[in-house]
């Protein structure tokens, strides 16, 4: 009798583990669109000078047109008011022939809207704002020292060519990925290149 337990407790694991859902995207409700230029490099300093800030901005609002499609995508209304999306970059510094990510100081952030966390990468929030009626986001990073620099919009993500932006959905709401192609000129690996007199 107990071996005929263990074979029907045995089984019904076996049909728990392979009935699991093991997409994610249809778990947490996941939806992906494009939507360019949502993230620029403010690059209206060219050349750079050192104590130079670079910035980058994230203000999009809440209605955005899509490919193919007749109706505003309500960024707000899709994602049951997500407060704010976010997307991730790095800056990084040629030391010799490597390249050294710059994490700087809180002094070395100038944060005007929304919210940034820095440690090694950038992780941005463009924040809804209901006076606007947009998402905004804009920091910027001292550059303390001469050299080449580049940014990237590839951590934690798929793209070289793209920023990813992911509402901060909460709930049973859906999450929305946006593919956002970049304004300023990336080279073939997703980097935008500058230096820092």
């Amino acid at each position: 009798m107990k071996t005929l337990q263990k074979l029907a407790g045995l089984f019904l694991i076996t049909l728990f583990i392979s009935s699991c859902d093991t997409n994610d995207d249809g778990f947490y409700n996941t939806e992906y669109v494009t939507i360019p230029s949502l993230v620029t490099i403010e690059d209206l300093d060219i050349p750079y000078n050192v104590n130079d800030f670079i910035y980058i901005n994230s203000n999009f609002d809440r209605l955005q047109s899509q490919a193919n499609q007749s109706t505003l995508l309500d960024l707000r209304k899709s994602t049951g008011n997500a407060p704010s999306f976010s997307f991730t970059f790095q800056l990084e510094k040629k030391v010799g022939n490597d390249w050294q990510f710059i994490t700087p100081t809180e002094s070395e952030v100038n944060i005007q809207k929304g919210q940034m966390v820095f440690r090694g990468f950038f992780s941005a929030n463009s924040v809804f704002s209901t006076i606007n009626d947009e998402y905004q986001f804009r920091a910027g990073i001292k550059l303390t020292s001469a050299g080449q620099y580049r940014i990237s919009f590839g951590y934690n993500s798929s793209s070289v060519s793209a920023v990813e932006l992911r509402s901060q959905s909460t709930g049973n709401n859906i999450f929305l990925n946006i593919t956002s192609s970049s304004t300023n000129p990336l080279d073939s690996n997703g980097y935008y290149n500058f230096t820092v007199l």
